[in-house]
Formats: structure tokens, C-alpha cells, sequence
């Protein structure tokens, strides 16, 4: 028995559910479960959002069999109780080892290949993990995210494995009942996501757009040579504030503007970003009074996701280290395509 850990918003789940199935093909004598119990624990302080909870069975009608069906309703709820007693989010989202624990005093033994950060908090500071608490502060400067920028280009092939070979825990075959799974990797170039891309985008079929205002902006898509611009800065700037910063953007507009013909932008945000973005036009290298630009931010709640659909109907794309923006990318079809990340290592045709 395999159970594949599942948690987060839309993009971080159809990463996961991607691992499940190179899970299943690389063990295909095994049973393979998810497991995404966080979206039934009560939100507390410190806690990542699950913004509209489990989404795979709502948009894509995509049904997985869940390790909870395993289980009677009175020895479920006890391991609700243990896993939010154990408030593992406190522990750098160390959800593995508490989830095992609670599935052990159950009855069922795992083995986990899901890693536990207590290991990593409770180690001493040696002065190996001081410098690198000082690279980290260094990167975080721009001359120090330009070195690191170059660093990783210089590198890329030796970080990711030469002539494309494919690392990370889900690409084995397992040898015991085990809990795997959530290393997102297959957002890195080298991790395999092209081996089954071609399944994944028909599995993650969106359901038909039928209103006015997307409609709309559908057919000035289709029509143009369109670029997506994935600027989500609300929940996501700890992670993306460099791109901001450190003059990303620009550098990815300039170069689409180097090699498309009349691109139109089309800004994807969430309605606490779309002011901004609006207001900061130097930040993307635009001129909102030469360059068409339209802004899509009305796509709220358990409608977020046709954001992702509307960014992969778009000739070209540009986005941050958000698996949601990555998705909108990895799903275009356009083979003419031109995709930017702000990162060497994030699949994309180019990084800035």
C-alpha cells in the first residue's frame, strides 16, 4: 500500500495528483491511496490557506481512492484530532511524521519517505548551517540574487542531473507500505514532468467557459498574440518579492517583446493584486498608454480556477514560482509557445 500525501491550493494539488500517477506506474502491483486529510482540520494561526479546499473532483471530475475509506468514522475522527493536536505547521508544515503516528496507533504501519523537519529544527548550529543562514540573507539582496541567478544557470545541468535524468523519490519503486509523495518536484526541469505531460493535459480538462466577461476575454485571447503575466502578490510575496524587486518582469517583457509580434498582456491577479499591478506598469516594463494590457482579476473564490484556464489558452506565458502560474504554462498547447520563469532550475523555455 501506497498513500501519496496531498494538501494546498489547485496548482500544488495537480502537481500531487501528477506524482500519484508516476507512483502508480512505477509500482503497479501496489495500492495506491491519497491522503489529504489537512483540508477537513479547522484553519488555525500559522497555518498555510487551503484556499477553496480539495478541488481535483470539482473542476477536472478526477476521482482518486482516499486512504480515509480505509477507516471507520470513529478511528477517522481520532486521527483528525491527532494530527491537529500535533499543530505541526509550527514545525516548518512538518505534517509526515504525525499523520504516520496517528495512522500507526490505527493499525497501519508506514514507512515515510516524506521527510520529518524535527531532525533539521533541533540540530545544533553548526557553522555550516550559519553560512548558510548568511547565503540565504545574501541571496535575498540584489547583487547577491544576481550572483545566485548566474550561479544557477552555470550549474543548472550539474544541479538537475546531465542529459535529463530523472531524480526525486517517486520515480522508485517502494518496497514497503509507505507514505510518499508532496515534493513537488515536478515543477523543476530534469524531474520528468514531460514523460506524462501529454496525460496530465488531458486529465486537467477545464470545464467549458459559458459567461459574458470570460467569454469575452477568451476571444481577445485567441484572436491576439497573447501573453499571460501570473502576478499574484498577496498570499505568494515571501516566495516572489525578488521578482518584483530584482527587475524580473522587465527582463521577461523585453525579451517577449524581442520575439512576438504586437503582444498583448494579460495580467492574471487576484482582486488585492490588480490595483497594484495597475499602478506599477515600470515594475513589467510596460507602457500602459502604448502597450495593450488587460487586467483579469474577477475569477474569485471556487471560479479561481479559470485563470489558470484562460492562461493556457495564451500564446506565451510569464510567471513567478507559483505552481498555479506554472500549471498555466505546462497546459498550453501553443507549440510556438514561450514561457519565462524567474528561476534556471522552474520548468520553462527561458529564465530571467
Amino acid at each position: 500500500m501506497l498513500i501519496i500525501h496531498m494538501d494546498s491550493g489547485l496548482g500544488n494539488q495537480m502537481l500531487d495528483y501528477a506524482e500519484y500517477l508516476v507512483i502508480k506506474k512505477m509500482n503497479p502491483e501496489r495500492d495506491c491511496y491519497l491522503e489529504n486529510l489537512i483540508y477537513e482540520l479547522p484553519h488555525k494561526a500559522g497555518m498555510f490557506s487551503m484556499w477553496n479546499g480539495y478541488e481535483l473532483e470539482r473542476i477536472f471530475g478526477i476521482k482518486v481512492p482516499n486512504i480515509k475509506e480505509k477507516f471507520g468514522e470513529e478511528a477517522w475522527q481520532r486521527i483528525l484530532k491527532s494530527v491537529e493536536e500535533s499543530e505541526f505547521w509550527h514545525e516548518d508544515w512538518n505534517f509526515a511524521p504525525y499523520i504516520i503516528e496517528a495512522f500507526a496507533k490505527e493499525g497501519l504501519t508506514l514507512v515515510n519517505f516524506c521527510g520529518d523537519k524535527r531532525v533539521k529544527i533541533n540540530r545544533r548550529k553548526t557553522l555550516l548551517h550559519v553560512a548558510r543562514s548568511w547565503l540565504t540573507k545574501f541571496f535575498q539582496t540584489r547583487f547577491g540574487y544576481t550572483v545566485k541567478r548566474y550561479l544557477r544557470k552555470l550549474l543548472r545541468s550539474y544541479i538537475i542531473g546531465k542529459e535529463n535524468k530523472i531524480t526525486g523519490d517517486i520515480f522508485q519503486s517502494y518496497p514497503k507500505d509507505s507514505f510518499v509523495g508532496h515534493s513537488l518536484a515536478l515543477r523543476f526541469r530534469g524531474f520528468g514532468v514531460e514523460i506524462i505531460i501529454d496525460e496530465l493535459r488531458e486529465v486537467f480538462c477545464f470545464p467549458p467557459i459559458t459567461d459574458a466577461k470570460n467569454l469575452e476575454i477568451l476571444g481577445k485571447i485567441t484572436s491576439t498574440n497573447s501573453v499571460a503575466i501570473h502576478a499574484r502578490r498577496s498570499d505568494l510575496l515571501f516566495m516572489n518579492d525578488y521578482c518584483y524587486r530584482f527587475g524580473y518582469f522587465k527582463r521577461a517583457v523585453r525579451y517577449i517583446k524581442k520575439k512576438v509580434k504586437e503582444p498583448v498582456f494579460f495580467f492574471f491577479c487576484d482582486e488585492q493584486s490588480a490595483g497594484w499591478c495597475e499602478e506599477n506598469e515600470k515594475i513589467f516594463g510596460l507602457d500602459y498608454r502604448k502597450d495593450k494590457v488587460f487586467f483579469v482579476d474577477w475569477n474569485k473564490g471556487t471560479d479561481s480556477f479559470r485563470d489558470m484556464q484562460l492562461m493556457a489558452e495564451c500564446k506565451h506565458n510569464i510567471y513567478t514560482e507559483s505552481s498555479f502560474g506554472i500549471w498555466g504554462g505546462l497546459l498550453n498547447r501553443n507549440p510556438g509557445k514561450i514561457t519565462c520563469a524567474p528561476d534556471p532550475l522552474i520548468v520553462a523555455m527561458k529564465s530571467f
